[in-house]
């Protein structure tokens, strides 16, 4: 593994601001004015007005200038020439020229970025690489209810990065004197790692998700997720006879694997990145679980801090086991003592994989995710190919939004979620009083209707009469008849005179004949082309119409359905998408329409499937 390193962010410019802080003039100091610039940013955001948020800035302001800050609200601050100066730097504040050159001058920074740093070598092979750029310093957003939130994110530097590389491999340059160090982990898919101070959490820069390498392991992971479905008879089995050992720890592994497969719960202490100190499977807590007579109630704050809160009636004996030992392990202690404290993730994979080599428990999270959407299209969600493609597409998001659900993928629906619906649901409004004027239409199939018949009425007329040709005809017949007169040459002259001038009128009628049979003949078919394009209009009309409305009426079903859920993160990390390439070609509907363009990045291998499928096809 060879690369160049990865990209750091440039230092921030001060611009020698002084700001009136508490009734006091203050020269700012350059991460003083950074920070308080960021601030100015967010101004006119929600976040500037959770009081979280407010106190975590503040209280990195003070971690940093304790004499400046202290006893400092945000109110407190003079935001008016920090405000202005971030209005008049953003982009759309900007004129149109500016902003056309900023966007230029972007665009080549970038390529020059992605040229030195986009790409590693790998089994000497090119490979791209994920976000190479470290992400630059600033106030720390995070994800549902961080506590963290509105802290400051610092600076990261060189001497804080590692970097993996093989042995022989030419060391970068380090931008700030100096890596913290240098490894060699040929089993790994990372080419960058620090720890995140604010957070301390190890972050990665990772080869990119269309490498051969990450490509690999995607569809291993989704391939472990159906052989778990083989097992699963297994599997369970040897759940739930742990869950009645008479040995504590044994029962409580299998306890805590019982809630990993039952109610898809993430197995506790294996956290991402940006996470808090959230909750699982194996550090659940009294105070999370109220086991009673018919059912377990259980509340906590899951990944992304987002609220986790289910009930499990107790449908059957397996259900009570979960109960019982449920109550055993929470008595006698406090509401934050944990249930299962001697229990963490590689204790219940160990058991896992005793069980089906290679099991874990972030498998069940895939099987679930996958297997719900499956069964959810053969199900409730089943189409016939005649559906429309609006309805094939609410079913496929609908089965997404199955699998948010299965998953505790919740969101906070923005804060301009109702007024977004509320414009949708006037669109479909608008779209139902804007009905195509059938009676109008109908009145134009009648007309053309009526002009096709006078035409074949004229045809017809023109077919039976035939003009003056059959006077022509017998008045040449006629003259035929007559013998040719003899030994009178000027009678003779006379005679050929007349016959020609009778012939030429017969051509002459024919000929005339002919031009209003294919005039008539032009003017039916045109009148027929004109009939079908009536008819057709008012088809269309009618069709386009229905599929407009049905599509606008769905996708407003679709948003009031999954307000509180984010759909995206289960179909780019859970569902396998064979599952929907499958149901699309039974339902005859690009499946790859589901996927942004990023995530059919992702999904390489299942389109590489489809095409040596049809390349295996076609040679057959």
């Amino acid at each position: 593994m060879r690369h160049n390193g990865i990209a750091f962010p440039p230092e921030y410019t001060p611009r020698g601001l002084a700001v009136t802080i508490g009734g006091a003039l203050v020269k700012l100091e350059p991460l003083q004015e950074e920070m308080l610039m960021a601030w100015a940013k967010k101004i006119g955001t929600p976040y500037v007005d959770d009081p979280v948020f407010q106190a975590n800035f503040l209280f990195s302001l003070r971690e940093q200038w304790s004499a400046v800050f202290a006893g400092v609200e945000i109110a407190d601050i003079d935001w008016r020439e920090l405000s202005a100066i971030a209005q008049s730097e953003k982009l759309a504040n900007l004129p149109e020229e500016k902003r056309k050159e900023l966007a230029a001058q972007r665009k080549i920074e970038r390529a020059e970025l992605k040229t030195k740093y986009g790409y590693a070598r790998v089994d000497d092979h090119e490979v791209e690489i994920g976000a190479y750029l470290i992400e630059p310093p600033g106030i720390f957003m995070g994800r549902g209810a961080h506590p963290l939130r509105g802290r400051w994110k610092p600076r990261v530097y060189s001497y804080q990065v590692t970097l993996n590389l093989d042995e022989d491999a030419e060391i970068p340059s380090a931008p700030h004197g100096s890596w913290a160090g240098i490894v060699h982990e040929h089993d790994s898919l990372w080419i960058a790692r620090w720890t995140e101070t604010l957070t301390d959490k190890i972050k990665y820069v990772w080869l990119a998700e269309t490498s051969h390498l990450r490509q690999e392991r995607e569809r291993a992971k989704y391939d472990k997720a159906w052989k778990l479905e083989e097992n699963l008879r297994e599997v369970r089995a040897a759940i739930r006879k742990g869950m009645r050992d008479k040995d504590e720890k044994k029962r409580q592994v299998a306890t805590v694997a019982y809630l990993i497969d039952r109610l898809a719960m993430r197995v506790g202490d294996e956290k991402d990145e940006d996470e808090a100190d959230t909750v699982g499977a194996s550090t659940l807590r009294v105070e999370h679980v109220n086991v009673g007579a018919q059912a377990i109630t259980f509340d906590f704050l899951g990944k992304d801090s987002v609220r986790w809160e289910k009930a499990l009636p107790l449908a059957d004996d397996n259900d009570r086991a979960l109960a019982d030992n449920l109550k055993e392990f929470e008595r006698g202690k406090a509401p934050t003592a944990q249930l299962f404290p001697d229990i963490t993730s590689a204790r219940v994979n160990d058991f896992l994989k005793s069980v089906m080599p290679g099991l874990s428990a972030k498998v069940f999270r895939t099987y679930h995710a996958t297997t719900t959407v499956d069964r959810y299209l053969d199900g409730s969600g089943k189409l016939k190919k005649d559906a429309t493609d609006a309805q094939k597409e609410y079913a496929a998001k609908m089965a997404n939004l199955q699998a948010a659900i299965q998953c505790n993928h919740k969101r906070t629906p923005p804060k301009t979620w109702a007024q977004s619906l509320e414009k949708r649901a006037q669109s479909v409004e608008k779209l139902r009083a804007a009905k195509p004027d059938l009676a109008k239409l109908d009145a134009a199939v009648a007309a053309r209707q009526a002009a096709l018949e006078k035409a074949l009425a004229d045809q017809k007329a023109l077919e039976a009469g035939s003009g003056a040709l059959p006077k022509k005809q017998a008045a040449l017949e006629a003259l035929r008849a007559k013998p040719r007169p003899e030994n009178d040459e000027k009678k003779q002259k006379e005679y050929d005179k007349k016959l020609k001038q009778a012939e030429k009128a017969v051509r002459d009628a024919e000929k005339n004949l002919k031009q209003k049979a294919k005039r008539s003949k032009d003017r039916v078919a045109a009148a027929h082309k004109a009939l079908l394009a009536a008819q057709d209009a008012r088809q269309r009309a009618k069709v386009n119409y229905n599929e407009r409305l049905q599509r606008a009426e769905l996708q407003l079903k679709l948003v009031r359905e999954t307000k509180d859920y984010a759909l995206n993160t289960s179909l780019k990390n859970y569902i396998d998408p064979r599952v929907y390439k499958d149901w699309g070609e039974r339902v005859g509907y690009d499946w790859k329409k589901l996927y942004t363009g990023s995530l059919q990045k992702k999904f390489t291998w299942a389109m590489q499937d489809d095409s040596q499928e049809q390349t295996e096809e076609t040679e057959e």
